[in-house]
């Protein structure tokens, strides 16, 4: 959303309230919920009931979310400078400490457009994660994607306070290297070392193995258990044992429940390995990053790291804006769990370019 005021622009995306979806919600609620008071029959009555308690949770959740304060996330031109807000403000610059600017146009029909800043000192630096060093010595204003509509006026002023520089383009993508020629050797010598095929990791899944061994545990802790209860003394320590079986039987029961919830489709997080780079999967999202643009990859406690190779990755991957660190590094979103790191650690190997460094285990 763009607000002009004269020469002020504020190009805000702050995240509204949500009363209408929330109003629509709790009506379709309510409308199960009277289908379930007016049925004679059972599986009417019962339908009503799961539906419309699902989504009355759906709309009360949206009504608590829109009584909060959104955050405000916007970008701000005005005849004294140019500034960022984020929940409050961000940074500031004078125009006077700027050389030139410019709007890029986006390779990626879902991030938008990016703001790039050309300081008018070389050794100019920010502390704000939302304005990240590109190449050239420029500044990319992170996290805020122009629309279409906003492109033209944001232009505008750009031109109006400072310089406006030639529309710069994101880098294409590097194509990944072709597979290296065989040349002719004899027989008895081993042929070059190529990348093998994906090898798909389950990042929160569980040590299977691990599991049957609790469960089989637990079967013979509740099976001397039950002898107990069932012919052992009428006194106490049948009651203590009744109480021990039903914590080990709720206490498995529910490990397992939570086992296979990692394994359902709407929480599995895969990430696939190949000759390619990284390709990380959930149900809501998925992004692969080539090797190309890795410069450097490292795995501490669990947490999968990379280091771009270009400067100008913030600029051609914004995509990827909410995973970059304060020091140039980016984080899957997710920690692996030991079965995941374990697996990891064994097929990285064997599809890792020969130039892409790996620490494993160290920050």
């Amino acid at each position: 959303m763009t607000g002009p005021q004269g020469d002020r622009l504020v190009v805000s995306q702050t995240d509204g309230p949500h009363w209408i979806q929330a109003g629509v919600l709790l009506c379709v609620a309510g409308g199960f919920f009277w289908m379930a008071l007016a049925a004679t029959q059972q599986s009417p009555r019962l339908a009503g009931w799961v539906f419309g308690g699902s989504f009355g949770l759906l709309g009360l959740n949206l009504v608590w979310r829109s009584l909060k304060k959104p955050v405000r996330n916007e970008l701000v031109i005005e005849p004294a400078g140019i500034s960022r807000v984020i929940g409050g403000l961000a940074w500031a610059l004078r125009w006077d400490e700027l050389r030139a600017a410019s709007v890029v146009d986006s390779t990626r029909k879902d991030t938008g457009h990016q703001v790039v800043l050309t300081p008018a000192d070389d050794r100019f630096e920010s502390r704000s994660r939302s304005l990240v060093r590109i190449g050239g010595g420029d500044f990319l204003v992170a996290g805020l994607g122009l629309g279409e509509t906003e492109v033209p006026r944001v232009r505008e002023l750009l031109a109006k306070y400072v310089g406006v520089t030639p529309e710069r383009v994101p880098d294409t993508p590097v194509p990944a290297p072709p597979p290296p020629v065989r040349t002719a050797v004899p027989e008895w010598v081993p042929p070059p070392v190529e990348p093998s095929g994906s090898v798909t990791i389950h990042v929160n899944g569980w040590n299977r193995v691990l599991l049957r061994w609790v469960r089989f545990f637990a079967l013979m802790i509740e099976v001397g258990l039950g002898a107990v209860i069932e012919f052992g003394p009428r006194h106490g320590i049948r009651t203590a044992c009744l109480v021990v079986f039903i914590a080990v039987f709720a206490g498995v029961s529910w490990w397992t429940v939570l086992e296979q919830q990692s394994r359902s489709r709407k929480s599995r997080v895969l990430l696939e390995l190949s000759a390619a780079g990284l390709r990380w999967t959930t149900y809501y999202r998925k992004f692969t990053v080539s090797w190309p643009e890795i410069a450097e990859l490292r795995l501490p406690s669990g947490l999968l790291e990379f280091r771009p190779a270009a400067v100008d990755f913030p600029l051609d991957r914004p995509d990827l804006d909410h995973l970059r660190l304060g020091d140039g590094w980016y984080r899957l979103p997710r920690t692996l769990s030991a079965t995941a790191v374990k697996q990891f650690e064994t097929h990285i190997r064997s599809v890792l370019p020969a130039g892409v460094p790996l620490a494993l285990g160290q920050g």
